[in-house]
């Protein structure tokens, strides 16, 4: 999957931000709590590519085993803020296949 820098990186390439260094990357990560441990969230408003507009991603990357999941929220940035405690309750009750 690239690690989670090189992941970070393409989500915002997709909002229209430029790539940030291993340190910065870092620091722009929080931890969740998650039946699979701990998810890497981060959280980026750019624009969206496809359509021109503002938006605002939230993403976290879910390591399982040997296994990556990853979780996107990607809109408009007043929705997303709303939604953001929602998407993290999800990512919270995910039920993982070897669970």
């Amino acid at each position: 999957t690239g690690g989670l820098v090189a992941n970070v990186n393409r989500w915002r390439g997709q909002v229209g931000l430029a790539p940030l260094a291993e340190a910065e990357v870092q620091k722009s990560v929080e931890t969740l709590d998650a039946p699979a441990g701990k998810a890497n969230l981060v959280d980026m408003t750019g624009t969206d590519r496809k359509t021109g507009q503002p938006a605002r991603m939230i993403g976290a990357i879910v390591p399982r085993g040997g296994q990556t999941w990853f979780f996107k929220l990607l809109g408009n940035a007043q929705v997303a803020e709303r939604e953001k405690a929602a998407f993290q309750k999800f990512i919270q009750s995910a039920k993982f296949p070897d669970a």
